[in-house]
């Protein structure tokens, strides 16, 4: 027998939050080969991070995304209520 669950807009963001925070409460490690250069990019070119999350280099955006949501404190964005 399957079991219809309603969930309200709400209830998901509650959950995604929760499952967010769980991942975050493990250790984030950073490979110290790594450690530098994004913030090495940033002074050679002279862009800001929001500018380097639209680089067509992957490497870079995924830097700029990282460095954006650390900046955050890893919390979630907040839905628009």
């Amino acid at each position: 027998m399957e079991k219809i669950i309603r969930l309200t807009e709400n209830d998901l963001h509650r959950i995604i939050n929760e499952a967010i925070n769980r991942l975050i409460d493990e250790e984030i490690k950073i490979n110290p080969e790594n450690k530098g250069k994004f913030n090495a990019t940033k002074k050679r070119t002279g862009k800001s991070t929001e500018e380097l999350t639209h680089s067509p280099n992957p490497k870079t955006r995924k830097r700029a995304n990282f460095a954006r949501m650390a900046k955050r404190g890893w919390k979630p964005l907040k839905a628009d209520d």
